[in-house]
């Protein structure tokens, strides 16, 4: 009797096994051109619906299912909360490393990472960077001030007013180029947003502002034609040196550096002149970023490259991207890991710098 029980308890175990086999194949069996094949994807946005980086990956989406070998599936799913520290961590920590995830991140997630904030329990150099997008920025002055070009900061008298959203936000670059700079400026935080800010330069009450890429085309650039501001400089793109380079939208506005050496003779050096270009890079030239666990299997790591690869090198993808690409061309391959090292390497000196920065100045205190 026992030993028909024993027969009967291992035939159902191997019903069982039989009935649960991947039909795929084995995990020896796959490769990059069938590890997707009748899967589901998901790409974890940590932030609510409808902002630049939702939509961005929304963009993405189609592109990496038609692209990746087997036609998967690709969802966008929102983890909005903690500023979005809460949906990175849950990438990170909850969801599995199996290839079927992946992570988008802007300079909201990359701040608080090279700051580190408490809350943060992510490394993002534990993640597998699949591509990355730039935006860029320029900062212009109300033409009461007197200032005609970024050369006049040098006998800047007068207090320029910036008003802005937070210390350890996007504000932070433009911060910090005020410190390379040596300007003297009041910077009023606490803006619901760029577009608060913009309305606050246009009312008077700030005299020195910024705007990224899209809205500085659609609402700064019309206030230039009519005398109403006047740009300084475009806070410029980090390139696989790591020097400071012209932004290619921007192509007729001087960065930061050239400023700098209009009003010094030389280049700028430094701590503020090095945080300032680390900030660049993780803030803009790396703005916006699709990851993968590190540690996912290899297969999963080579399909996400080589679609990554063929969408970006597709002009129709170029075409129907200019809206949120914003003219930009996105970075793949050894190229964006070379940014990926630049901008999450940097010295722990540096980054205390920043953050003494932001206490004394800002009171800013990063637990």
């Amino acid at each position: 009797m026992k030993k028909m029980i024993v027969g009967c308890a291992f035939a159902l175990v191997s019903l069982l096994a039989a009935c649960n086999t991947d039909t795929s194949g084995s995990a020896e069996d796959l490769t990059k051109d069938n590890f997707y094949e009748g899967k589901d994807t998901e790409i974890i946005v940590p932030f609510g619906a409808g902002g630049g980086t939702d939509l961005f990956a929304r963009f993405l989406a189609p592109y990496f299912s038609e692209n990746i070998s087997g036609n998967p599936s690709v969802q966008v799913v929102n983890i909005p909360g903690g500023q979005t520290i809460t949906g990175t961590n849950e990438f990170f920590y909850m969801s599995e490393h199996d290839g079927h995830k992946l992570l988008t991140s802007s300079a909201s997630v990359h701040t608080p990472y090279l700051l580190g904030q408490s809350a943060v329990k992510y490394d993002l150099r534990d993640l597998e960077p699949i591509i990355g997008a730039p935006t860029g920025a320029v900062v212009y002055v109300s033409p009461q001030t007197g200032i005609e070009t970024g050369a006049d900061l040098g006998e800047q008298e007068e207090e320029l007013v910036f008003a802005g959203i937070s210390a350890t936000g996007l504000d932070l670059v433009t911060l910090l180029s005020f410190e390379v700079l040596d300007l003297d400026v009041k910077s009023i935080l606490g803006y619901e947003g760029r577009g608060p800010a913009r309305v606050a330069f246009e009312q008077g009450e700030s005299t020195i502002d910024f705007q990224t890429t899209s809205s500085y085309i659609q609402n700064i650039e019309p206030l230039i034609e009519n005398n109403e501001a006047i740009p300084l400089y475009s806070l410029g793109q980090i390139n696989e040196d790591g020097d400071l380079v012209r932004d290619p939208v921007f192509e007729d506005i001087p960065t930061v550096e050239e400023v700098y050496i209009e009003i010094h003779g030389e280049a700028p050096s430094g701590e503020a002149w090095e945080a300032y270009k680390a900030f660049v890079n993780s803030s803009y030239t790396i703005q916006k970023l699709i990851w993968t666990h590190g540690d996912a299997p290899q297969p999963a790591i080579d399909a996400l490259h080589e679609a990554a690869e063929q969408f970006a090198n597709d002009p129709q993808f170029t075409e129907h991207g200019q809206e949120v690409l914003e003219n930009y061309e996105p970075y793949t391959g050894e190229t964006l890991q070379t940014m990926i090292d630049n901008a999450f390497n940097t010295s722990p000196e540096i980054l205390n710098w920043v953050r003494k920065l932001l206490e004394e100045k800002y009171e800013v205190t990063i637990d």
